[in-house]
């Protein structure tokens, strides 16, 4: 019997990979207090949030594979990644990927450099995140159930434009594409390949799978090529399809409100389009306006230190929250059950109305994380096969 069997999101869950935390005393190096009280107090709570999690999905008779960062590979203590000059820094080298992550995103978000693609988990890019999952997804789940074309670099993919573009205002590259040539902008294209690409950008709807290329449209042919059994339709959303939209069931998908391509990709299905309560985050809106809204921890705005650290040393690990509704970001569990990362009056009601009942799971920290349950799982097995739901 596989070991390795998903092909949609509603379908029975019954194995998931959770993400996981550094402990709080990873932290214990940093001298200012301002800081540091502040990254054992968000460790403290995410690990909190992830073993209640771990409790109310196995109550479900759905098994959970979790790793902590040092099984995975990671050092126990911040000054594990200080230079011989005291400077804050890793290993920037193409090897692993790390771009300007001075210290290791943890391993929060298994999903977002992996996705279980029928009977195998593709791992889809060569971040450091992903190095030791990939060791306990073989040891896990067995060896040949693990494609690691994509990871092993034997892969480059062609950026997209407005990729380029982002990835040169990322990285205070001075090169506006729209004043060149379309012969140096070939010569870029070609010097500024991607060796991977986000999977978040897929969604598997049975026989269906929807594709973002936001990133580059060369995974439109790599996966046609590799896995067939998929029909692949195109979208442009720009970013990770689960902080967009999610389908709750067959025939019932939950979108954010300017995602009005849902009605013309799930024809004769139900859209419902629903919104964050910001009005129950008004700190994050005061927040948002000194700072930009890229990340939030409640009660620290304020903490102009806490802030420059994690703007100077940790930007990696912070996403751009205004772009995604956590309240939607769910995992299903099965056809009666929902696990939701806020109690909202107004999305219980929907699931209620549609048979679904939601299992509340806090994650406290989700607008420092950026990311829902659904990023912080893997679904592994879920039962049944390849269906067609007619989209």
């Amino acid at each position: 019997m596989n070991k390795v069997n998903s092909w949609d999101e509603v379908s029975k869950l019954e194995t998931v990979v959770l993400g996981s935390m550094f402990d709080s005393s990873f932290f214990d190096g940093i001298k200012n207090t301002k800081v540091k009280d502040t990254l054992k107090k968000i460790a403290d709570e995410t690990s909190e949030d992830l073993d209640y999690f771990k409790e109310q999905v196995s109550s479900h008779g759905v098994e959970v594979f979790q790793a902590s960062p040092t099984e995975l590979g990671y050092k126990p203590s911040i000054l594990d990644y200080v230079d011989v000059n005291g400077r804050l820094s890793h290993s920037t080298s193409p090897a692993t990927m790390l771009h300007n992550n001075l210290i290791p995103t943890p391993p929060m978000q298994p999903r977002d450099n992996a996705i279980t693609m029928g009977n195998k988990i593709l791992i889809t890019d060569p971040v450091f995140s992903v190095h030791g999952y990939v060791k306990k997804f073989k040891e896990w789940f067995g060896e040949e159930s693990v494609d690691t074309r994509i990871y092993d670099g034997l892969q480059p993919f062609v950026r997209t434009e407005e990729n380029l573009e982002e990835y040169f205002h990322e990285q205070n590259i001075n090169i506006n594409l729209s004043d060149l040539k379309d012969s140096d902008k070939d010569e870029l294209f070609e010097k500024y390949k991607l060796y991977g690409f986000c999977s978040p950008n897929l969604t598997r709807v049975g026989k269906t799978c929807f594709l973002d290329l936001w990133q580059t449209p060369d995974a439109m042919k790599w996966l046609s090529k590799h896995y067939p059994q998929f029909d692949y339709k195109p979208l442009n959303i720009g970013g990770h399809n689960d902080g967009i939209y999610s389908v709750l069931k067959e025939g019932t998908v939950i979108s954010g409100p300017w995602f009005t391509h849902s009605e013309h990709i799930f024809p004769n299905w139900e859209i419902i389009y629903f919104d964050q309560d910001y009005g129950k985050v008004q700190e994050w809106f005061d927040f948002k306006i000194k700072h930009g809204g890229s990340w939030w921890v409640p009660g620290e705005e304020d903490n102009n230190e806490f802030t420059n650290f994690v703007d100077t040393w940790l930007s990696t690990w912070t996403g751009f929250s205004e772009e995604t509704i956590f309240d939607i970001n769910t995992l299903v569990l099965d056809d009666k059950y929902v696990v939701v990362n806020t109690d909202n009056p107004k999305l219980n009601k929907i699931l209620k109305d549609r048979g679904l009942e939601p299992i509340y799971c806090p994650l406290r920290h989700r607008f420092f994380w950026d990311g829902g349950w659904h990023c912080c799982t893997l679904d592994i097995k879920r039962q049944g096969g390849q269906k067609d739901y007619g989209i």
